[in-house]
Order: structure tokens, then C-alpha cells, then sequence
């Protein structure tokens, strides 16, 4: 091989290893920089939160309508949990299986009084729409992309059509 096609190898390989690197010590630092105590900590020993600000995202079980709560499922790596959150507005058009943001003062027993609620995903279908658009817009990137653009593996680079 010669050197251009190996500097084309270890050129990406070393950006790849540093992109992951970045990643790794993000993971790791990661509390040092969230002011809100993560879901698992919460679930472990909820007393200890209590009258704490929190923020959490959680899939909606069910709203009550009348006294304007909800309740959603929040995953933890030890397993979901669910939280009732008050204060918690039926305009927003959320149904059972959307994800939503919380951010709110726990009040202990799995209680939430919401300051602030953000909508991810107003029902479960969302999701699956995001995934078949994005799906849809990749293949005709790589259609287009190959349409003027063909791979050249001796030298392992791409060239105009």
C-alpha cells in the first residue's frame, strides 16, 4: 500500500478515536455538570430529594383531567418507576404514550409539583414517524450522493462520476 491510502486509513481512525475519547470523558464527568439528581438516584431513595428541583423525561400513562395531573413511567437502568405530576395542563394535547419533560420540585412519594412541562413526543406514534422520515432521508442522500459520486477502492477514495 502506499502512503496516501494508508494515511487515508489511520487519518479517520484517529479522528474516530478521538471523537470517542471526547464521548467517554463527557460520560464521565457528566455529574459534575447536571445540577438535577438523575432518575435512578431518585428511585433509589426518593426521601432524600424531597423538596428538590428536579428534571426528568417520562412516558405518560394517564392524565386526569379534572385535577390536572398525569401520570408518567420513568426508565432507570434498575427499571421504570411511575410519578404523578401536578399541575399538569390538558392543553397540550399529550396522549397516553407520549414523552414529555419535567422539570418541577419533588415532593416526595413519587410526587412532582411541575414548574414546567415540555412535550418530546405527543403520542407514541411520533416516534415511529421520526424514525421512517429520517429513514426516507437517508436513502436519498446516499441515492444522490452515489448518483454523482462512485468508490475507487484501489485508492479508496471517492470520484466524480
Amino acid at each position: 500500500m502506499n502512503r496516501k491510502a494508508i494515511a487515508r486509513i489511520v487519518i479517520p481512525l484517529v479522528i474516530i478515536g478521538g471523537i470517542l475519547s471526547l464521548g467517554i470523558h463527557y460520560e464521565t464527568q457528566e455529574d459534575n455538570h447536571d445540577p438535577y439528581p438523575d432518575p435512578d438516584s431518585i428511585k433509589a431513595s426518593p426521601e432524600e430529594y424531597v423538596d428538590r428541583q428536579v428534571f426528568v423525561f417520562g412516558t405518560v400513562e394517564g392524565v386526569g383531567e379534572e385535577q390536572n395531573t398525569a401520570t408518567i413511567r420513568i426508565e432507570t437502568d434498575e427499571g421504570p418507576f411511575t410519578a404523578e405530576v401536578n399541575r399538569f395542563s390538558t392543553q397540550r394535547g399529550v396522549q397516553s404514550g407520549g414523552v414529555v419533560q419535567v422539570y418541577g420540585t419533588f415532593q416526595g412519594e413519587y410526587l412532582i409539583q411541575a414548574d414546567n412541562i415540555r412535550v418530546v413526543n405527543p403520542a407514541g406514534s411520533s416516534t415511529i414517524y421520526k424514525y421512517v422520515t429520517s429513514g426516507v432521508a437517508a436513502i436519498l442522500i446516499m441515492i444522490l450522493f452515489f448518483r454523482y459520486w462512485s468508490l475507487n477502492l484501489q485508492t479508496l477514495g471517492f470520484e466524480v462520476k
